[in-house]
């Protein structure tokens, strides 16, 4: 076995596999590198013939993906699953810090990529233990400070973290999420992770957190404070959670709650162009 560690937003991941099963590395993981072997999660690889059967109690399933549950065993399947487990092609099971994945040969995990390897760490439910979780949001660096633009698929975050990058040399820390973590010493932070979507930025970076910002496409630029239920809804909307375990989804609405007591939470109607970088700068600024 050959084994490597990774750290973000406080966690560190150790990954194990046979050593001519291990994965290449293509630039996604390589800056979340960590010599801490202290790990808060094991995960060992397995390229298998047949997926394992499935232990427990069914307590989710869909076109694509099958959970159980057994005891404080999860186990979760992918693949196409609606009626039994047979053609599943991943199986990942995890019981307290340690896990194993097996990916099926001949399909499409021919061989381990980072991209697999990510998909079975399951770091949603990781970051839920360590008072955190995970914000689809274009995080930008703004004067050493973390700005989310959070906002449905094709709504303009990633054009909004661009025009600060252009026009007030902000610096994009991730085009797709961000971990947002309460702090031993109660700050929030903003953190960057390996998963970047499409639009390839991740950065290992940890920031202070001064807004969420929510985003709507508007003929003009209008900047509203959020507060209370609506701005709960806000960020829980662009949050990764598994729904079907009440366990995070109580973690996950705990920290939310925590984070709505320090972090301004704004909704930003706006045009893609400066008037919204202007708007928001001038609502940042008068909130020091």
């Amino acid at each position: 076995m050959t084994e490597r560690f990774y750290q973000f937003s406080a966690i560190t991941v150790r990954i194990c596999a046979a050593k001519s099963q291990m994965y290449k590395d293509d630039g996604i993981l390589s800056s979340f590198i960590t010599k801490n072997k202290e790990f808060d999660y094991s995960l060992e690889l397995q390229m298998v013939e047949k997926v394992d059967p499935p232990e427990g109690e069914c307590v989710f399933c869909d076109s694509g993906l099958r959970v159980y549950q057994n005891g404080k065993k999860q186990i979760r399947y992918e693949g196409p699953v609606r009626e039994n487990t047979d053609g599943a092609y991943l199986r990942v099971s995890r019981e307290g810090m340690f896990g194993v994945a097996q990916l099926k040969r001949q399909s499409h995990f021919e061989r381990l990529t980072p991209k697999t390897v990510l998909n079975c760490i399951e770091a949603e439910h990781l970051i839920l233990q360590h008072s955190g979780f995970f914000l689809h949001a274009s995080f930008i660096d703004r004067k050493g400070k973390a700005v989310l633009f959070t906002a449905p698929s094709g709504t303009g975050k990633s054009t909004q973290a661009e025009l600060w990058c252009q026009l007030r040399e902000a610096t994009q820390i991730n085009g797709d999420r961000a971990a947002v973590r309460v702090a031993s010493d109660g700050t929030v932070r903003a953190d960057g992770v390996p998963y970047s979507g499409s639009s390839g930025i991740c950065k290992n970076v940890s920031l202070p957190l001064e807004a969420v910002v929510y985003l709507t496409q508007s003929p003009e630029t209008r900047l509203t404070p959020l507060f209370g239920v609506k701005a709960f809804q806000r960020i829980w909307e662009g949050c990764s959670v598994n729904t079907w375990n009440k366990e995070d989804v109580c973690s996950c609405s705990r920290t939310i709650m925590t984070m709505l007591t320090t972090v301004p939470v704004l909704h930003l109607a706006c045009t893609p162009d400066e008037s919204a970088v202007f708007a928001l700068e001038q609502a940042l600024e008068k909130l020091k």
